[in-house]
C-alpha cells in the first residue's frame, strides 16, 4: 500500500522524507536501524550528500553546515553523528508530515496566542475598572 504525501505540508518535509525514503538514496541517506520507532534518519555519505543531494533542494542550504541547522530550525534533534530524529517524521507515515512545524511558525503560533491572552486580561481589568466607576456614581 503505498501512502501519498501530504498536501499542505511544508516542501522541507517533504523533499526531506522522499528523499530518506528513496531506496536508491539508501548509501547516502536513510532511515535510521537505531530507533524503535522509526522516526530518525542518518546521513551515511556526507560527501555524498553534499555533491547529489544539497544542489538538487534549495530548502537544504547550501553546505551540510547549512543543512544541519535547517534540520534543528525544523525541530530534529541530533541523536548521533549525523543520525536525526523528530516524533512526526516516521517511515511509513508521511500523513504525520502534516503535523511537522518549523520553529519560527510555533514561535509565531505561541506568540499570537500570548498576544490574544493578554488582550482579553487587559479587557477583563478595564471591565472592572468600568463596573466600579459605575458603582462609584451610585452613591
Amino acid at each position: 500500500m503505498t501512502r501519498s504525501l501530504p498536501t499542505g505540508s511544508y516542501t522541507f518535509f517533504i523533499q526531506l522524507y522522499t528523499i530518506v525514503n528513496d531506496r536508491s538514496s539508501d548509501q547516502i541517506i536513510s532511515w535510521s536501524k537505531n530507533c524503535n520507532n522509526n522516526s530518525s534518519f542518518v546521513v551515511r555519505e556526507v560527501d555524498e550528500f553534499r555533491r547529489r543531494v544539497l544542489p538538487e533542494s534549495a530548502e537544504f542550504g547550501r553546505n551540510f553546515s547549512e543543512f544541519v541547522s535547517e534540520l534543528l530550525y525544523h525541530r530534529f534533534e541530533s541523536i548521533g553523528r549525523f543520525e536525526f530524529v523528530h516524533e512526526n517524521f516516521v517511515r511509513g507515515r508521511p500523513e504525520l508530515l502534516r503535523k511537522m512545524v518549523p520553529r519560527k511558525a510555533w514561535n509565531e503560533k505561541f506568540a499570537e496566542r500570548l498576544k490574544v491572552k493578554r488582550a482579553k486580561a487587559k479587557a477583563r481589568k478595564a471591565r472592572s475598572k468600568v463596573v466600579h466607576l459605575l458603582q462609584d456614581l451610585q452613591i
